[in-house]
Protein backbone atom coordinates (compact mmCIF):
# COMPACT_ATOMS: atom_id res chain seq x y z
CA UNK A 1 0.00 0.00 0.00
CA UNK A 2 3.04 2.34 0.70
CA UNK A 3 4.64 1.39 -2.72
CA UNK A 4 1.57 2.69 -4.39
CA UNK A 5 0.90 5.71 -2.69
CA UNK A 6 4.69 6.39 -3.89
CA UNK A 7 4.03 5.84 -7.06
CA UNK A 8 0.68 7.88 -7.44
CA UNK A 9 3.26 11.06 -5.35
CA UNK A 10 5.26 10.80 -7.74
CA UNK A 11 3.28 10.16 -10.33
CA UNK A 12 1.22 13.58 -9.56
CA UNK A 13 4.53 15.28 -9.29
CA UNK A 14 5.41 14.57 -12.37
CA UNK A 15 2.24 15.76 -13.91
CA UNK A 16 2.57 19.24 -11.55
CA UNK A 17 5.95 19.81 -13.06
CA UNK A 18 5.12 19.22 -16.67
CA UNK A 19 2.26 21.66 -16.80
CA UNK A 20 4.87 24.25 -15.67
CA UNK A 21 6.99 23.37 -18.31
CA UNK A 22 4.53 23.47 -20.64
CA UNK A 23 3.69 27.19 -19.22
CA UNK A 24 7.20 28.46 -19.30
CA UNK A 25 7.21 26.79 -23.13
CA UNK A 26 3.99 29.66 -23.92
CA UNK A 27 5.13 33.14 -24.35
CA UNK A 28 1.59 34.21 -23.37
CA UNK A 29 0.97 32.58 -20.20
CA UNK A 30 1.38 34.75 -17.13
CA UNK A 31 -0.31 38.36 -15.65
CA UNK A 32 0.05 41.09 -18.24
CA UNK A 33 -0.98 44.65 -16.99
CA UNK A 34 -2.28 47.39 -20.24
CA UNK A 35 0.13 50.17 -20.68
CA UNK A 36 -3.05 52.51 -21.36
CA UNK A 37 -0.64 55.43 -22.24
CA UNK A 38 1.53 53.23 -25.41
CA UNK A 39 -2.06 51.61 -26.31
CA UNK A 40 -4.23 53.48 -28.97
CA UNK A 41 -7.87 53.26 -29.31
CA UNK A 42 -10.06 54.40 -31.98
CA UNK A 43 -12.53 55.30 -31.34
CA UNK A 44 -12.00 56.31 -27.54
CA UNK A 45 -12.39 56.48 -25.06
CA UNK A 46 -9.58 53.63 -23.35
CA UNK A 47 -9.87 51.83 -20.45
CA UNK A 48 -8.81 53.55 -17.26
CA UNK A 49 -6.71 49.88 -16.29
CA UNK A 50 -6.95 46.46 -17.65
CA UNK A 51 -5.15 43.43 -16.57
CA UNK A 52 -5.05 39.90 -18.39
CA UNK A 53 -4.27 36.56 -16.85
CA UNK A 54 -3.72 33.70 -19.37
CA UNK A 55 -3.33 30.18 -18.22
CA UNK A 56 -1.89 27.43 -19.95
CA UNK A 57 -5.25 25.70 -20.96
CA UNK A 58 -5.53 29.55 -23.29
CA UNK A 59 -7.95 30.59 -20.62
CA UNK A 60 -7.64 34.43 -20.78
CA UNK A 61 -9.38 36.73 -18.49
CA UNK A 62 -9.67 40.21 -18.15
CA UNK A 63 -10.48 42.67 -15.50
CA UNK A 64 -10.51 46.60 -14.85
CA UNK A 65 -12.26 49.76 -14.82
CA UNK A 66 -13.39 51.02 -18.09
CA UNK A 67 -13.31 54.52 -18.92
CA UNK A 68 -16.59 55.68 -16.84
CA UNK A 69 -14.46 53.82 -13.67
CA UNK A 70 -16.77 51.21 -13.32
CA UNK A 71 -15.60 47.16 -13.15
CA UNK A 72 -15.23 45.07 -15.98
CA UNK A 73 -14.72 41.50 -16.56
CA UNK A 74 -14.87 39.40 -19.59
CA UNK A 75 -12.79 36.42 -20.75
CA UNK A 76 -12.19 33.70 -23.98
CA UNK A 77 -10.18 30.90 -24.49
CA UNK A 78 -7.22 31.51 -26.98
CA UNK A 79 -5.43 28.29 -27.48
CA UNK A 80 -4.63 27.79 -31.26
CA UNK A 81 -7.56 24.93 -32.28
CA UNK A 82 -9.19 26.70 -34.41
CA UNK A 83 -12.65 26.04 -32.83
CA UNK A 84 -15.05 28.57 -31.72
CA UNK A 85 -15.03 28.34 -28.31
CA UNK A 86 -18.07 30.96 -25.92
CA UNK A 87 -16.87 34.04 -24.31
CA UNK A 88 -17.49 34.80 -20.70
CA UNK A 89 -18.79 38.09 -19.27
CA UNK A 90 -19.07 41.33 -21.41
CA UNK A 91 -16.68 41.48 -23.94
CA UNK A 92 -15.79 45.25 -25.48
CA UNK A 93 -17.15 44.59 -28.89
CA UNK A 94 -20.52 42.22 -27.63
CA UNK A 95 -18.59 38.65 -28.94
CA UNK A 96 -20.32 35.84 -27.87
CA UNK A 97 -17.55 33.40 -29.90
CA UNK A 98 -14.30 33.14 -30.63
CA UNK A 99 -11.88 30.92 -32.55
CA UNK A 100 -7.85 31.40 -32.20
CA UNK A 101 -5.15 29.69 -34.70
CA UNK A 102 -0.88 30.44 -34.11
CA UNK A 103 0.49 31.68 -36.91
CA UNK A 104 4.50 31.68 -35.30
CA UNK A 105 5.40 30.61 -31.78
CA UNK A 106 4.73 34.60 -30.54
CA UNK A 107 1.58 35.09 -32.35
CA UNK A 108 -2.47 34.48 -32.24
CA UNK A 109 -4.94 35.35 -34.89
CA UNK A 110 -8.97 35.10 -33.12
CA UNK A 111 -11.75 35.80 -34.64
CA UNK A 112 -14.65 37.44 -32.79
CA UNK A 113 -18.61 36.29 -33.82
CA UNK A 114 -21.96 37.29 -32.40
CA UNK A 115 -24.48 35.67 -33.23
CA UNK A 116 -22.82 33.77 -35.74
CA UNK A 117 -21.60 37.01 -37.71
CA UNK A 118 -18.01 38.20 -37.34
CA UNK A 119 -17.47 41.72 -35.61
CA UNK A 120 -13.58 41.79 -35.11
CA UNK A 121 -10.58 40.17 -35.93
CA UNK A 122 -7.57 40.49 -32.96
CA UNK A 123 -3.55 39.41 -33.85
CA UNK A 124 -1.85 38.93 -30.29
CA UNK A 125 1.82 39.10 -30.34
CA UNK A 126 4.13 38.33 -27.83
CA UNK A 127 7.66 40.53 -28.17
CA UNK A 128 10.72 38.10 -28.53
CA UNK A 129 12.03 39.18 -25.28
CA UNK A 130 8.75 38.39 -23.70
CA UNK A 131 8.09 41.14 -21.93
CA UNK A 132 5.34 43.23 -24.01
CA UNK A 133 2.49 41.90 -25.50
CA UNK A 134 0.29 43.95 -28.54
CA UNK A 135 -2.88 43.14 -29.35
CA UNK A 136 -4.24 44.58 -32.85
CA UNK A 137 -8.25 44.58 -32.80
CA UNK A 138 -10.18 45.48 -35.74
CA UNK A 139 -13.82 45.23 -36.86
CA UNK A 140 -17.23 46.61 -36.62
CA UNK A 141 -20.39 46.28 -34.32
CA UNK A 142 -23.33 48.11 -34.12
CA UNK A 143 -21.71 50.69 -32.28
CA UNK A 144 -19.27 51.34 -35.43
CA UNK A 145 -15.75 50.76 -36.81
CA UNK A 146 -13.17 50.77 -34.53
CA UNK A 147 -8.99 50.05 -35.22
CA UNK A 148 -7.01 49.56 -31.35
CA UNK A 149 -3.97 48.64 -30.59
CA UNK A 150 -3.45 47.67 -26.82
CA UNK A 151 -0.17 47.28 -25.42
CA UNK A 152 0.68 44.81 -22.43
CA UNK A 153 3.49 44.75 -20.02
CA UNK A 154 4.51 41.22 -18.16
CA UNK A 155 4.28 41.25 -14.81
Amino acid sequence: MTRRIGVLAVFAIVLAAGSVLLAQDNPFVGTWKLNVASSKYDPGPAPQSQTRTWDAAGMVMVNGLNAAGKPTSYGYTVNGDGMEHPTVGSVPNTADKISSKMTDANTYIASFTKAGKHVETATFKVSNDGKTMTIMAKGATAAGAFNNTLVWDKQ
